[in-house]
């Protein structure tokens, strides 16, 4: 008596579909990476061959005073512009539901134009509007508001700040849309029979609304961290390439840039690039332990 074989077909249909993606993958990501871990481990020759020198570079940067400066900047830029746009875009979800619906259509589309917007288009129409004492938020707003100028892109109090506002100008709308699509989709029954049972508006959003739209919330938070940490051609144009006065407004994307392209030490810029990749994956180690938090809060 034999003992019946199992039979391990292989999809091939489904393999030759999907061999494109992991051919354009290897090209255009894989062999990228690996070409630029090799380049990390070795040396800053300008001119002529490069030499092995292991992991010299990784460990310069531990007591590179501008390195740890970029990744405060970055961490403070992340924090800041993810809270700000979050928030907002909650507000606005909720303003868009709520208003007139020959309406809803347009302000949305509106909302969305800075998202749509190239990024270094973006940085020069935010020259105009940080621009010296002259420039339009000054003009438009601290002046009428009785405050003190601001030179935006001079002051390093403030430099981080125009940033994140040139940031949270880009997202919040684009942001807004999708949560906009997760309110939408909440079940009415639940959303009503919590009303009935006497939960408040606060309790209501909570307990029900914050669970049922938190996968659309994780993915908002995921982009936006992902879009802070590669965050290079807004403070580009508006800081030249530098980080801005003391390094105020110096990101990591900015300094690997200037390690590599400014000083021509691609070895230590590779590096610096490289070296984003842990501090990413930390945050949005974070971030992925925040549906626990709204699936409890659900439950509670």
């Amino acid at each position: 008596m034999s003992l019946p074989t199992a039979r391990f077909d292989i999809p091939w249909g489904r393999v030759f579909l999907a061999a494109p993606f992991f051919l354009f993958l290897a090209i255009f990501w894989a062999v990228p990476l690996g070409q630029g871990v090799g380049l990390s481990l070795e040396s800053d020759t300008l001119w002529g061959e490069s030499h092995f020198v292991g992991f010299k570079h990784y460990s310069n940067l531990l007591q590179d005073q501008r390195y740890w400066k970029a990744v405060l900047n970055t961490s403070v830029f992340t924090v800041s512009t993810v809270a700000c746009v979050i928030t907002l875009a909650l507000v606005f979800a909720h303003a868009l539901r709520g208003c007139w619906g020959k309406l809803r259509g347009p302000l949305t589309f509106a909302l969305m134009v800075p998202g749509l917007c190239p990024p270094t288009v973006l940085a020069l129409l935010f020259l105009l509007v940080f621009h010296g004492q002259e420039g339009l938020l000054n003009r438009w707003l601290i002046q009428p508001l009785g405050f003190e100028t601001v030179n935006w892109l001079a002051d390093p109090d403030f430099i981080l700040s125009g940033i994140v506002i040139q940031a949270v100008w880009r997202w919040t709308g684009f942001m807004s849309f999708f949560l906009l699509c997760a309110l939408n989709a909440r079940p009415r029954d639940v959303l009503d029979a919590a009303e009935i049972d006497g939960a408040n508006a606060w309790q209501r959003f909570s307990k029900i609304t914050l669970p049922l739209i938190a996968p659309t919330l994780l993915f908002c938070l995921i982009y936006l961290v992902v879009d802070c940490f590669a965050q290079f051609a807004g403070s580009y144009v508006l800081f030249g390439g530098s980080g801005g006065t003391n390094d105020a407004g110096l990101l990591l994307v900015s300094y690997a840039y200037q390690r590599a392209f400014v000083g021509g030490g691609f070895g230590s810029g590779a590096a610096v690039s490289l070296s984003i990749v842990p501090w990413l994956a930390g945050m949005l180690f974070l971030i992925a332990l925040s549906p626990r938090y709204f699936w409890k809060a659900g439950q509670s």
